[in-house]
């Protein structure tokens, strides 16, 4: 059974949403009277509407209204990387003059809620930052008001995106360890995130071509120190702790390089550790870690470009574009020939 609201408040829009078994977006759509419902789920949300004594705030709305040229963005709070795209688009967006409005996701509120309220907010276009969602219902959005996806590549309609090239970034780090005399190399992958597919992909095509594929594996971890602690740890218990780790991204391998030096494993003599992102965590001064950069401002201008041309005249009939931009390496102080042991 539907939790009633609280007789103590009046109903919201994530209520009437709640009750009709339904997304806060799509209740918003059936609001708005725009296209992406059916007449069935219309009747529907706005009979809970009633049963509810949902009243809309004409005033609420006619301020929504005027927020049609705002650009959304949805992130992740505790990423670093993300937040130096964010910055970007705040620079290149306003120069146009455009509002900007900031949905954060984070452990406990995740994209599709974040989305909903952009939606909600009738935002003119949103941003998505290393988004998780399905393609197709990235498409859905994007039949409503344009899509631009950074950080990841979207195989959709209407979705326009914009990321770095995540394989030749991994290429360069895996070519920077042989160069240096690595072969038992260890790749901690996440193919949950945005670019992780590309990324794993890029591994095992540079492990190919430097002829070590025998000598170089990937093995599961994820994208916060805990995970890159979790898999290091699973590597010491084993005994067949590498002599080069490359993380999924900083925050990854910031935490191989704390569990070494806990263990008492020095950093890079006895192991090199390459993170990817090249963020503020790999440039501060006790850690300078050796990174793969992506640019979060080329990243943020490319994205606000698109943006501006989907919310311009004309701009719903453009094709659908995708733009890679390119990565390089920042060589620092974690990495260095291995040594015999």
């Amino acid at each position: 059974m539907s939790e009633s609201p609280s007789s103590s408040r009046r109903p919201t829009m994530r209520d009437v949403a709640r009750a009709a078994g339904v997304s806060p977006a799509l209740v918003s759509i059936v609001f708005r009277e725009a296209a992406g419902a059916s007449p069935r789920t219309r009747e529907k949300v706005f009979a809970t509407a009633r049963s509810l004594g949902y009243v809309r705030d004409e005033r609420a709305r006619g301020l929504r209204s005027l927020q049609r040229d705002s650009i959304g963005i949805t992130f992740r709070l505790d990423q670093p990387f993300q937040a130096a795209v964010v910055a970007g688009v705040y620079d290149a967006v306003n120069l146009a003059a455009h509002p900007i409005v900031t949905s954060p996701t984070s452990e406990t509120r995740d994209e599709e809620e974040a989305l909903s309220d952009l939606i909600a907010n009738r935002c003119g276009a949103v941003i998505v930052l290393s988004s998780r969602l399905p393609a197709d219902r990235l498409a859905r959005i994007a039949d409503d008001l344009p899509v631009v996806s950074i950080a990841r590549t979207v195989d959709a309609p209407r979705v326009d995106w914009v990321a770095s090239d995540e394989r030749g970034g991994i290429r360069l780090a895996v070519d920077h360890l042989v160069e240096l005399g690595h072969r038992d190399i260890v790749y901690l992958s996440d193919t949950g995130s945005a670019g992780g597919p590309e990324r794993l992909e890029g591994f095992h095509d540079a492990v190919l071509a430097a002829g070590i594929r025998d000598s170089a594996r990937a093995v599961g971890a994820g994208r916060t120190e805990d995970a890159g602690s979790a898999a290091t740890l699973r590597l010491l218990d084993a005994g067949r702790l590498p002599t080069a780790i490359v993380g999924f991204n900083d925050r990854c391998a910031l935490g191989v390089i704390d569990t070494l030096i806990r263990r008492g494993v020095r950093v890079p003599d006895e192991v090199s550790v390459v993170g990817f992102d090249d963020s503020e965590v790999a440039a501060r001064s006790m850690i300078r870690m050796t990174s793969v950069r992506q640019d979060p401002i080329a990243l943020a201008r490319a994205a606000a470009e698109r943006v501006m041309l989907r919310v311009g005249p004309g701009g719903g009939d453009l094709p659908a574009a995708g733009i890679v931009k390119p990565t390089s390496l920042t060589v620092r102080s974690t990495t260095a020939p291995p040594r015999v042991r």
